[in-house]
């Protein structure tokens, strides 16, 4: 189950999602990058993890018509989305929405968990 909300009070501004896809909410990256060095070896830099490196791929079949542009208007109206699920609660920016062919995805680019 994951829930998506409105950053700031508005009456409508939640939906429940069921049952999305769980592929796009559990990856994850460190801070880190690879160079070759000139005696063909590979020097490293990790700078760590942090959640705000994130994406969030959201996919699921809707309920109704009605889910589809409730989401929809909040994606519009709202810079940040809060999205709650069994990874963690985050805000985030909404990216992509694309509804078709009975599934509708999401994209939200984290900016920072909120439940730690």
């Amino acid at each position: 189950m994951l829930t998506i909300n409105a950053p700031v009070f508005d009456i409508e501004g939640y939906e429940i999602i069921e049952h999305p896809d769980k592929d796009g909410l559990s990856g994850f990256e460190r801070r880190n990058s690879r160079i070759a060095t000139l005696d063909g070896s590979a020097a490293f830099n990790d700078f760590g993890y942090s959640d705000s490196d994130r994406t969030l791929n959201i996919e699921w079949r809707p309920t109704s018509q009605d889910q589809v542009d409730n989401i929809a208007r909040m994606v519009k109206a709202y810079s940040r989305l809060i999205i709650s699920c069994r990874e963690g609660c985050f805000i985030g920016a909404p990216g992509p929405f694309t509804p078709s062919d009975g599934n509708v995805q999401l994209r939200i680019l984290v900016e920072r968990r909120l439940d730690l």
